[in-house]
């Protein structure tokens, strides 16, 4: 089988869970402090390989504790790193407050800055042999912009999670197969909300007519928008009581790639990102919470 490529952030995510967010100046008391393997990048990855891929993450970690702790679970979760670890910056890290099941998250990029184009150029015979390359925004957009080029011209798909939201260049567009953002990325790309499924449709024609491939538009507990060609669909949620919500976009992307890759049907491999992400919110954690293939059987 041949490897699906990740191209992003690892963090180290620091999480407490609060009752509500402090105001400016202000100090709550929190609870259920972690320290988690993290970044959306490394979260995707993760879920490739639990789902049922063969995973590979391109990403860079800093020389600390922190960033021995991600190489120890990227090993554990069997992802293979082909990324570096530097000296010359700390881990990414993310601070993360988790509030009624749903979160608010500041980052520090430390090392992933150091996914430069020059590091992806060293790695163009891997991304041009790839099943497909998955991309988020955790990392410099001019390395997601050539990425995505040397993918795309020799075939191999290219999956975009726009997140966190971020201006994207117009010639960036028809190089993506699949557009993965959120209700409030695919608004902050458009301008058109995307908070009813007129909205939705009106952000997949968007996108569409900018040249990408599929768009699908997470909606949280209200599923995903879709387009079949030029037909839009809709496929609800499962139904479940959300406890943490941090990774439940990046399981619905390593989900939804590893089913296509497979031979899946769109509709069918949407399902069950849908489904695989009604297990991760029902639990705690980012890469913690991503399910295995066998709790979707």
């Amino acid at each position: 089988m041949k490897p699906i490529y990740v191209i992003g952030s690892a963090n180290a995510d620091f999480t407490l869970h609060a009752d509500r967010l402090p105001k400016l100046g202000e100090t709550l008391s929190g609870r259920n402090f972690s320290v988690n393997i993290g970044g959306k990048g490394l979260n995707q990855a993760v879920a490739v390989s639990r789902l049922g891929g063969n995973a590979r993450f391109i990403g860079a970690v800093g020389h600390d504790v922190n960033g021995a702790m991600l190489l120890k679970a990227m090993a554990d979760n069997h992802v293979a790193f082909d990324g570096i670890c530097t000296e010359n910056a700390t881990t990414g890290m993310a601070m993360i407050t988790v509030v009624n099941g749903d979160n608010c998250i500041l980052l520090h990029a430390g090392a992933n800055a150091c996914v430069t184009p020059g590091m992806l150029t060293e790695k163009k015979t891997l991304i041009q042999d790839a099943a497909a390359v998955i991309f988020q925004l955790e990392i410099p957009l001019e390395t997601v912009m050539l990425g995505a080029h040397l993918a795309h011209d020799t075939g191999v798909p290219v999956f975009l999670n726009p997140a966190p939201s971020a201006p994207l260049a117009d010639d960036l567009y028809p190089l993506i197969d699949y557009l993965i953002p959120n209700e409030h990325e695919a608004f902050a790309l458009s301008a058109i909300p995307a908070d009813t499924e007129d909205g939705c449709r009106e952000n997949i024609r968007f996108f569409r007519e900018r040249g990408v491939k599929n768009v699908l538009i997470t909606r949280g507990e209200m599923g995903c928008a879709y387009n079949m060609e030029n037909e839009i669909r809709f496929c609800p949620a499962v139904k479940t009581q959300a406890v943490d919500t941090t990774s439940a976009g990046d399981t619905f992307v390593g989900a939804l790639c590893v089913q296509l890759m497979q031979g899946k049907a769109l509709p069918d491999a949407v399902e069950y990102a849908c489904r695989a992400c009604a297990i991760t919110v029902s639990r705690p954690g980012a890469a913690a919470s991503i399910p295995f293939a066998s709790e979707l059987q």
